[in-house]
């Protein structure tokens, strides 16, 4: 949930006088709980006068006092949420002597509940049925103030997401192009690499002709010639007497 930054709101509830008359709760059932409920609410012991209130409630159901009455002791007690309860209940009872002020009371206890929106329509409702209430109008005004710092709050704080967001994009990106020019210069090395390990075809130079045969050795033109012969039909080879070693005798004269 988020932080509130409290505005100066006016966050003392209303109370209603009780008026003398046949309408009055002295004149109805349920008015000694009441009376003591209002005791014990002076004295701060709100727990108390909220049980008072209760038995007042099933003295009198109808009574929009007693339930109006039973919200504020509810709020003093910080039981925001059951306070808010009662307070419309109050209102539903259609009291026209206590409505302005449950309208105003239930405006308190929902902006203590972080119900902004909620809280500032029932300011503008109290404000409706007594526009003299200057509290009210005090409370919907700050109410104002404080949604709109809620909205800048949020709509910085969404721009701030977005530029996060553009710039993560934006180092992913440049790490993704790195990555793919470290890999293709990786892939260029080793191509290199195996280039100069690979043999090469190379047409020999000039001058560089078969090696000279060691002593010994037929050439590799002789080996062939050698080999042509010995495929050759050997009748239709001229063969050449070789010459007797050594010198022949002289004749006598």
């Amino acid at each position: 949930m988020k932080a509130r930054h409290r505005l100066g709101l006016c966050l003392c509830i209303a109370f209603v006088p009780l008026v003398a008359g046949a309408s009055s709760l002295e004149a109805q059932a349920g008015r000694a709980q009441v009376r003591d409920g209002n005791r014990l609410f002076e004295e701060g012991r709100f727990q108390e006068a909220h049980e008072k209130y209760l038995e007042g409630m099933v003295a009198a159901p109808e009574s929009g006092v007693v339930r109006f009455n039973d919200g504020n002791a509810l709020y003093r007690g910080e039981d925001y949420q059951r306070a808010i309860d009662a307070y419309q209940r109050a209102i539903e009872t259609g009291d026209p002597g206590l409505e302005s002020a449950a309208w105003y009371n239930l405006g308190n206890a929902l902006y203590r509940q972080q119900q902004l929106q909620e809280s500032l329509e029932a300011f503008k409702q109290s404000l409706r049925l007594d526009p003299a209430n200057t509290d009210a109008k005090h409370n919907l005004e700050r109410v104002l103030q404080e949604l709109q710092q809620e909205q800048d709050q949020d709509q910085q704080q969404e721009d701030q997401q977005q530029d996060q967001d553009q710039q993560q994009d934006q180092d992913q990106q440049q790490q993704d192009d790195q990555e793919q020019q470290d890999d293709q210069e990786q892939q260029d090395e080793q191509d290199q690499q195996q280039d100069q390990q690979d043999p090469q075809d190379e047409e020999p130079e000039e001058g560089q002709g078969t090696p000279e045969p060691e002593p010994g050795q037929l050439t590799p033109d002789e080996a062939e010639r050698l080999l042509d012969a010995i495929d050759e039909n050997p009748e239709d080879v001229n063969r050449r007497r070789a010459p007797a070693a050594g010198r022949q005798p002289r004749r006598p004269w």
